[in-house]
């Protein structure tokens, strides 16, 4: 009998040879709440069910950002979807060599900067005076470390970010986040955006010309 494995996973991506990357929730949530900081976060790969069917159905649905419960069978280390049902439609955008970054991104950077520190994070606002995200930059690392790939593929964590936005917000919204890796910038930009279909994140995807809701 093959073991299983079941849980809340995030899709954290999706890979071009179609395996799905995942990160166990619970134990994001415990190294964000301090239980357990030391935790890896770093992502399974889960490969969609080798019959079609609802289940399949349901798995090509999957887009990064979407969190899941699901039971995972595994098969000479490798782990198959045999369960699988969407809880949140939070989105996780990757844009790689963006340029001409908003204002409140550059800003960010700068006082991280003028502070020494290698990552800083601001508040942003709505016209009225509303918290509609939350913008992360991080300095670019030297070859050979790319940082853009160690958060799309999960060697630097994003999740403990995301969780922290969860824990402040008592809204249940699903989430936009945006991963830049800027051209013309010596950082690296996690933008996470309270509401998925909000006017705030499509004004983003529309500006870095990345696809729709």
């Amino acid at each position: 009998m093959e073991p299983t494995t079941t849980g809340r996973f995030r899709v954290l991506d999706i890979r071009p040879d179609g395996r799905i990357l995942l990160v166990d929730l619970d134990a994001a949530v415990a190294a964000v709440e301090g239980e357990n900081p030391e935790t890896d976060l770093q992502p399974l790969a889960a490969v969609p069910p080798a019959s079609d069917g609802e289940l399949a159905e349901t798995v090509r649905e999957l887009k990064p950002g979407f969190v899941v419960t699901a039971s995972l069978a595994w098969d000479d280390s490798e782990a198959e979807f045999v369960d699988c049902e969407i809880e949140d439609r939070s989105w996780i955008q990757y844009a790689d060599g963006v340029s001409g970054l908003f204002e409140v991104a550059q800003e960010t950077w700068y006082d991280a900067q003028m502070a020494g520190d290698a990552m800083n994070s601001r508040p942003t606002y709505s016209t009225d005076n509303e918290a509609n995200g939350v913008v992360y930059t991080f300095a670019k690392q030297e070859p050979p470390r790319d940082l853009f790939k160690e958060f799309r593929t999960g060697a630097t964590p994003i999740e403990p970010l995301i969780q922290r936005v969860e824990a402040e917000r008592e809204d249940d919204s699903d989430r936009a986040v945006f991963v830049m890796n800027p051209v013309d910038e010596e950082f690296v930009l996690i933008y996470i955006v309270f509401r998925k279909e909000g006017m705030l994140a499509q004004t983003v995807r529309d500006t870095y010309g990345l696809p729709s809701v």
